[in-house]
């Protein structure tokens, strides 16, 4: 398993995990991703999609990149927006703020995958020029 491979699926996990965590609390209520008005669904649906394209972008397909990427992009702006939405973008609780930096870890992941592709540093082979 390489870097690629293990970072996103630590990612992926860690984001997962941070949606059944408090997103929002007020006084005697709190509530996790999944409650409420949060997006917790849309970042465990996209977190899966993404798991199963970690194994080709970390052998440098650009399809399992941009899989991965835009599972990671869409994932990050379903948690920005959740808290986004009431107004108060720095009131999350730590689920929240494990669950957006996760996924925006992974886009990033994502675009260092890209960057190894482009410089020809993944086991395709070097790039050719025509």
């Amino acid at each position: 398993m390489n870097r690629v491979s293990a970072g996103c699926t630590a990612a992926i996990v860690l984001a997962i995990v941070g949606v059944f965590g408090t997103w929002r609390s007020a006084s005697p209520v709190s509530l996790d991703g999944v409650e409420g008005p949060q997006n917790g669904w849309l970042v465990i649906v996209f977190g899966l999609i993404a798991l199963a394209g970690v194994g080709a972008a970390a052998r440098g397909s650009w399809i399992g990149i941009l899989l991965v990427f835009g599972c990671g992009a869409v994932m990050t702006y379903g948690a920005a927006t959740s808290l986004a939405d009431d107004g108060a973008m720095l009131g999350g609780s730590s689920g929240w703020w494990l669950t957006l930096v996760a996924s925006a870890g992974l886009a990033a992941l994502a675009l260092a995958a890209a960057v190894e592709r482009l410089r020809g540093s993944t086991r395709t082979g070097p790039r050719t020029s025509p």
